[in-house]
C-alpha cells in the first residue's frame, strides 16, 4: 500500500509539473515586409573591447539579441543608442548601419544576429 501512495504521489506532482508553462518573455515582435527567405543563417559574434564593424548594410532582415556586454548602434538617421545584454535588435534591409561597436574597453561583448537571406545572398555588405 506505502508503494502504490508513493507511486501515485510521484505521478501526480510529475503531472502537475509538467503542466506548468515555461517562463517567456518577448524579446521582439516584428511584421516582416514582403520578401522570399530562402536561407536562415546565425551567427554568434564576439566583438573585443572597443572593437566595432565597419558601415555597412545587409541585404536582408537581420534580427539580434545581445547576449553579454554593451554595443552601440546606429542606423543611418537615427540617432545612437546603447544595446545592453538581454537586448533584441532589428537592421532593416538595405539601411545603412554607421555605427555597430562594442561600448565598453575592457570586456568584451556578444550578439547573436539572425539573417534571413534569399539562396546564396551574401549576409552583410561593407561600404567601401
Amino acid at each position: 500500500m506505502k508503494k502504490l501512495l508513493f507511486i501515485m504521489s510521484v505521478l501526480i506532482t510529475g503531472s502537475a509539473a509538467a503542466q506548468t508553462p515555461p517562463a517567456r518573455k518577448q524579446l521582439l515582435q516584428q511584421i516582416l515586409p514582403a520578401t522570399t527567405v530562402e536561407e536562415v543563417r546565425m551567427d554568434e559574434i564576439t566583438f573585443a573591447p572597443g572593437q566595432g564593424a565597419p558601415v555597412h548594410h545587409h541585404p536582408c532582415e537581420v534580427y539580434g539579441y545581445i547576449v553579454s556586454g554593451e554595443i552601440l548602434y546606429q542606423p543611418a538617421g537615427e540617432a545612437a543608442v546603447l544595446l545592453h545584454a538581454g537586448d533584441a535588435f532589428r537592421e532593416t534591409a538595405g539601411r545603412e548601419i554607421t555605427l555597430f561597436k562594442n561600448a565598453q574597453d575592457d570586456q568584451p561583448a556578444t550578439f547573436v544576429a539572425v539573417y534571413l537571406l534569399k539562396k546564396d545572398q551574401p549576409a552583410i555588405i561593407i561600404k567601401k
